[in-house]
């Protein structure tokens, strides 16, 4: 896959970690310590340096309203054209994510910036929880839409235990508010370092619409009170889904190649 660079001099840094209590509980990592402009301006891609002031204030996360996730996920949807990507869908506010090949079936909520400038986890209660990073794209527009999720608490596993597990060709589908359903396909899934996060490829913008789903893998650092690595899965939009309707690889146009 490949992504236009974010502007010069905005690239987002490595992801900031939580505190872990009593030594047991698990940090998603997947914030980026960045300014709250400096993210809008890769989300957005707009080239230019960014201007003075340092008075950016971050929002607070924002709780989408949500009906409650099916108790199992979704089955992969058949007839979905994995080689193509589809045409951008209209916006709608993402609320739930479904990976049928690992068992994910999860809410989704609003995540904005802390206080500084780093993307805000999703609680960890309830631990079936994720979150979409509202100043990204919306999933199914043009642009590497972004969510995010924690691998475990401190009483068990939690959304994205089994993020790694995900493979080459996996279904990953966002349910939406206006009912429509976003299908990507999974194109890589990568284990990198937390001091290497590519954060180009995850935040830079994109010619298609695109998805990354991002936890925290590898060992734990207690000394750090950290995850030593985040993973990272890839995916396309391959085609919109409306319920009591046939899968097509068409959204407002014809299905294109990837570039």
């Amino acid at each position: 896959m490949s992504s236009d660079p974010p502007p010069p001099g905005h690239a987002p840094g490595e992801p900031s970690a939580r505190g872990r209590a009593a030594g047991n509980r698990a940090v998603l990592g997947a914030a980026v310590a960045v300014s709250a402009a400096g993210v809008l301006l890769i989300a957005l891609g707009i080239g230019g340096a960014l201007g003075g002031g340092g008075g950016d204030t971050a929002p607070a996360a924002v709780a989408a309203e949500q009906s409650p996730a099916p108790a199992a996920p979704l089955k992969e949807l058949p007839g979905v054209p994995a080689s193509k990507v589809a045409e951008p869908m209209r916006a709608a506010r993402p609320t739930a994510v479904y990976i049928p090949s690992i068992g994910v079936a999860a809410p989704l909520m609003e995540l904005g910036l802390d206080a500084k400038g780093a993307i805000q986890n999703p609680p960890f209660d309830p631990p079936n929880l994720a979150g979409w990073y509202r100043y990204g794209p919306v999933p199914g527009q043009r642009g590497a839409a972004v969510i995010t999720g924690h691998l475990d608490t401190r009483t068990g596993p939690a959304v994205f235990a089994r993020l790694k597990e995900v493979r080459r060709g996996a279904q990953v589908q966002v349910l939406r508010a206006d009912r429509s359903v976003a299908v990507f396909i999974v194109d890589k899934v990568e284990h990198t370092q937390k001091r290497s996060f590519p954060a180009k490829k995850v935040y830079g913008k994109l010619r298609y619409p695109g998805l990354r789903l991002v936890t925290c893998g590898g060992a734990f650092d207690r000394q750090a009170h950290s995850y030593e690595e985040n993973t990272i899965v890839y995916a396309h939009l391959a085609a919109p889904y409306y319920p009591g309707s046939q899968v097509t690889d068409r959204a407002g146009g014809r299905a294109r190649a990837r570039r």
